[in-house]
C-alpha cells in the first residue's frame, strides 16, 4: 500500500509496519518493531488518537498530527486509527494508517497567499480606479495652466514694451508709475518666474502622465482573465508589466528595453503578464541578493524578437545566477533557492505551465555569480494542438 500502516498491540508497541510507514518516519522497518507508538508522535494529539483507540475502542478518521522523522524534523500527517477486537470485544491492539501532508500544507499556504494577493490586487484595482478620476481633471488643469502661462508670457512682453515707452514720455506721474513697475519686475524677477512656472507645469504634466500610465497598467494587470484567446501586443504586455514592477526596483536596477516590431500574437494576455511579472520579480531579487546593501546597481535587459512563426521574449539579469545543479529543477513545483518565506517555489512552475499552454517553451541560461537569461518562445498563430 502507498498509505503508511502501523499495527500496535494493546501496550501501544509496534508489531507490524509497511515500507511507506518506515519511509515517512525515516526509520528502517526493523527499527520500528517493538517501539512505542507514542515515541514518534511530536504532539499530544497523535498520542491521544492511539491511546484512546486502545483504551476506549474509539475510531478516528483523518485526524491531523505531527510525527518525528529521523534527520528530517517534524512531518504533518493525517492519521486514521481503528481498534483490533478480540473475543468478547476486548481491544487487542490497533491499526493506524497515515499519509504525509507536507505537500498539502504547502498547497494550503499557497492558496492562502494567493487569496491574500488576490485581495490586494482587488484593493489596488479599486485604488487605481479612484485615483484615475481626480488625475483626469488634474491632467486637464495642467494643460490649461500651460496655456495660461503662455498667454501671460505674451501679455508680459507687451507690458514691458509699454513700460519702456511711458518711461521716456508722458506725465511725471506716468513715468513714476512706469519706474515702480520696472523696480517691482526686477525685484520679483518676472522673467525667471515665467520661465520657472512653465518648467514646473511641464514637469507636473510629465508626472501626471506617468501616474495615468501606472494607473492604467494596474487596472489592466488586475483585470480578471476571461479565459479566452485573443490577439495581443506582446510588447505592450511586457512593457506595462515592467512599468508596474519598476517602482520596486528603480533604486537598484538599470532597465534596458529592446523591443522589435512584433505581429499580434494569439494568446491569453493576462496569463502572459503573470509570466512576465514572475520573471521580472525573480530578476530583481537575484540582483538584490547579489548586491545586498552595496551602492552598486544591477542590469536587466528586456528584449523581444520575431523569428519565423515564433516571437521570443527574453529577460536577462546580472544577479546571483543559478547553480548548475539547480538549473534542471527550477521549473519543478515548490523548488526554490530563496530563503524561507521569500518564495513559494511556484512562480517558475506556474510560468512553465502557462507557456506550455500556449504551445511554447521557456528556457533558461545561467552562470552562478554572473546572471541569468530566461527566454519565452511563443507561436504567433495560436496554441499548438498538443498543448
Amino acid at each position: 500500500m502507498n498509505t503508511a500502516v502501523l499495527v500496535v498491540d494493546a501496550d501501544s508497541h509496534v508489531v507490524r509496519c509497511n515500507d511507506a510507514a518506515a519511509a515517512i518516519l525515516g526509520r528502517a522497518p526493523e527499527a520500528l518493531h517493538g517501539s512505542s507508538a507514542g515515541a514518534w508522535f511530536v504532539d499530544v494529539r497523535g498520542q491521544a488518537v492511539v491511546e484512546r483507540t486502545l483504551a476506549e475502542g474509539v475510531r478516528f478518521k483523518g485526524a491531523e498530527a505531527m510525527v518525528d522523522r529521523v534527520g528530517g524534523g517534524a512531518v504533518p500527517v493525517g492519521i486514521s486509527c481503528a481498534p483490533i477486537l478480540g473475543p468478547g470485544g476486548r481491544v487487542r491492539g490497533a491499526v493506524a494508517t497515515f499519509q504525509d501532508l507536507s505537500e498539502m500544507h504547502q498547497l494550503r499556504q499557497q492558496v492562502l497567499q494567493t487569496e491574500k494577493m488576490a485581495s490586494i490586487g482587488q484593493l489596488a484595482a479599486g485604488v487605481a480606479h479612484e485615483i484615475n478620476n481626480p488625475m483626469g481633471f488634474i491632467h486637464a488643469n495642467l494643460f490649461q495652466l500651460a496655456e495660461y502661462a503662455g498667454d501671460l508670457r505674451q501679455l508680459w512682453g507687451e507690458v514691458e514694451q509699454l513700460q519702456k515707452v511711458v518711461s521716456q514720455a508722458g506725465s511725471p506721474e506716468v513715468r513714476e508709475a512706469a519706474a515702480r513697475l520696472a523696480t517691482l519686475a526686477e525685484e520679483v524677477d518676472v522673467d525667471f518666474l515665467l520661465s520657472d512656472l512653465a518648467k514646473a507645469i511641464r514637469e507636473s504634466q510629465e508626472g501626471s502622465e506617468r501616474i495615468r500610465h501606472i494607473v492604467q497598467d494596474l487596472r489592466d494587470f488586475s483585470h480578471q482573465d476571461n479565459g479566452e484567446l485573443s490577439l495581443a501586443d506582446v510588447n505592450q504586455c511586457l512593457d506595462s508589466t515592467a512599468n508596474i514592477v519598476w517602482p520596486m526596483m528603480k533604486h537598484l536596477v538599470q532597465l534596458e528595453k529592446n523591443y522589435a516590431d512584433l505581429p499580434a500574437v494569439t494568446c491569453y494576455p493576462m496569463q502572459l503578464k503573470q509570466v512576465f511579472m514572475n520573471l521580472l520579480v525573480n530578476a530583481f531579487q537575484a540582483i538584490e541578493s547579489k548586491l545586498g546593501a552595496s551602492a552598486e546597481t544591477g542590469h536587466i535587459v528586456l528584449r523581444t524578437e520575431h523569428h519565423g512563426a515564433d516571437v521570443v521574449i527574453s529577460v536577462a539579469d546580472t544577479g546571483v545566477g543559478i547553480a548548475a545543479g539547480d538549473l534542471d529543477r527550477i521549473f519543478d513545483p515548490f523548488f526554490t533557492t530563496k530563503k524561507v518565506g521569500a518564495g513559494t517555489g511556484l512562480g517558475l512552475s506556474t510560468s512553465y505551465n502557462i507557456v506550455q499552454r500556449h504551445g511554447g517553451r521557456i528556457e533558461a541560461d545561467s552562470q552562478a555569480g554572473e546572471g541569468t537569461c530566461f527566454r519565452v518562445v511563443l507561436p504567433v498563430d495560436g496554441i499548438g494542438d498538443d498543448a
